[in-house]
């Protein structure tokens, strides 16, 4: 039985547009909290004092190179530099700063551009004209602490020696925090938890959603797939009710399979059940019996759901009488089946309501019962209980063609599915496919079909006027 789970573009694609309003909410909700993050931050400047270290000895295109090379290996040694007590404290002293040689190296960043004798020197701080201030300071402070510590030539003057080439300039704008970068980078981390939600809840939803996985779980043909509607869900016969909706269409998609699946065998006595209850097998039975019988052919709906029918009330009949009070020979056949008018749909309802179903559906009268319908009929369809809750549609199988199983797109679970087919394949059944239930409705079909319906009914008004 094959049981797939493999993910494909069209599955990534249908959840990312399932769930595009979560994916959508996280990527807001993840920017305007990003927003207001950056909001609730005190804003912070920067300004930028540039140094030029040279070397003061040598005359020659030979003793300036190897000077420059020099000069260059020591860069990152007045980098460190910049940053130590030495220079710092002088620059607190004379800016009167309240703080520490520590926190004051934490708010200056020092760079060197490749290959160069250019030291520039940054500092941060939430006034821009103190971030400016101690750029400088640093810088004069910087320059005054080279030629003390840099090694003297032969004339006792410092070897090394450093200018302010570009002075630090009071900034205009904060440099963070960049509250539009911030808010694009909260709706894209909140856009990825939205696409891994959407990818989880795929992971975690084992429900057969559409006929491709109704295909690959089951290994069954797909008859069809009814959309989930509103005439669907009243206690009628929808085909009945709208003949030219789409509901009524992809009920004749299931009877032209059920044609194909007629071509090499004997195909008169069909048998509907589905895994669970409450996945909808009574009104695709009922409303497939009445499409069967649209092409003028007789057609015998049997109620064999002895434990909780629901066939008479989806064709609004009584249903005390009926297939119990038959094979118990309280009522003849003829007496207990109710003909729909104006078709070729007779309806055997379940008839009262038994203590031992079981016994009933495997009687030799109801194989009798079977044998003679399919004999006088064109097509009989058999309603069962559900296969996982009683055993009722196993021993039920074997006495019909083939079988029919209703999968709800809401509600069937793939192990559900998987069981319930290997316990019908188990029983001998011959499984002729599967019908995907409360599916979700295909828009572009469903609309013409609802505006060739209105069309329709506009006509027929317009007549009787």
């Amino acid at each position: 039985m094959p049981e797939s789970n493999t993910w494909t573009l069209r599955r990534l694609v249908g959840l990312l547009r399932k769930y595009w309003f979560v994916i959508l909410a996280l990527a807001v909700i993840g920017g305007g909290a990003a927003f207001v993050a950056a909001s609730l931050q005190k804003p912070q400047f920067q300004s930028t004092a540039s140094l030029y270290f040279a070397l003061n000895q040598g005359t020659s295109a030979s003793d300036l190179n190897q000077g420059s090379a020099y000069t260059q290996n020591q860069m990152l040694s007045f980098a460190q530099l910049a940053v130590s007590s030495r220079v710092l404290e002088p620059v607190i002293d004379d800016l009167k700063l309240d703080i520490s040689p520590h926190d004051l190296a934490r708010s200056i960043q020092i760079s060197n551009p490749q290959s160069t004798v250019i030291l520039r020197v940054t500092a941060s701080s939430t006034d821009p004209e103190r971030a400016a201030a101690i750029a400088n300071a640093v810088a004069d402070e910087l320059s005054a602490v080279v030629l003390e510590v840099a090694p003297t030539g032969a004339d006792g003057k410092p070897n090394i020696s450093a200018q302010t080439i570009d002075d630090a300039v009071v900034p205009q704008f904060q440099s963070s925090p960049n509250k539009t970068r911030d808010a694009l980078l909260g709706a894209i981390v909140g856009g990825v938890f939205g696409i891994a939600f959407a990818l989880m809840a795929g992971i975690l939803d084992t429900r057969v959603r559409n006929e491709e996985i109704l295909g690959a779980v089951s290994g069954t043909a797909v008859l069809g797939s009814i959309p989930r509607s509103a005439p669907l869900s009243r206690s009628a016969i929808a085909v009945a009710k709208e003949p030219m909706g789409v509901t009524a269409e992809e009920f004749r998609r299931v009877r032209s399979a059920l044609t194909y699946a007629n071509v090499d065998s004997q195909l008169r006595t069909l048998l509907v059940t589905s895994a669970s209850p409450s996945e909808g097998k009574s009104t695709v039975a009922a409303n497939l019996a009445y499409t069967l019988a649209d092409l003028r052919h007789s057609v015998l709906l049997i109620d064999a759901d002895l434990r909780r029918p629901r066939v008479h009330e989806v064709a609004g009949i009584d249903g005390s009488v009926g297939l119990t009070t038959v094979l118990l020979n309280e009522a003849t056949f003829e007496d207990a089946k109710y003909s729909v008018p104006g078709s070729t749909l007779d309806i055997l309802s379940s008839g009262g309501i038994a203590p031992n179903p079981a016994e009933i559906l495997t009687s030799e009268a109801m194989s009798q019962l079977i044998a003679a319908a399919s004999k006088h009929y064109d097509f009989v369809v058999v309603d069962s209980p559900p296969i996982l809750i009683v055993a009722d549609a196993s021993l039920l199988a074997p006495m019909v063609d083939g079988v029919i199983m209703v999968v709800d797109a809401i509600k069937t679970r793939r192990a559900a599915l998987v069981k319930a087919i290997r316990e019908l394949e188990a029983a001998g059944a011959r499984i002729l496919g599967a019908v995907l239930n409360r599916a979700r409705p295909d828009k572009h079909r469903g609309g013409y079909y609802v505006q060739d319906s209105e069309r329709k009914r506009g006509r027929l008004s317009g007549t009787r006027k």
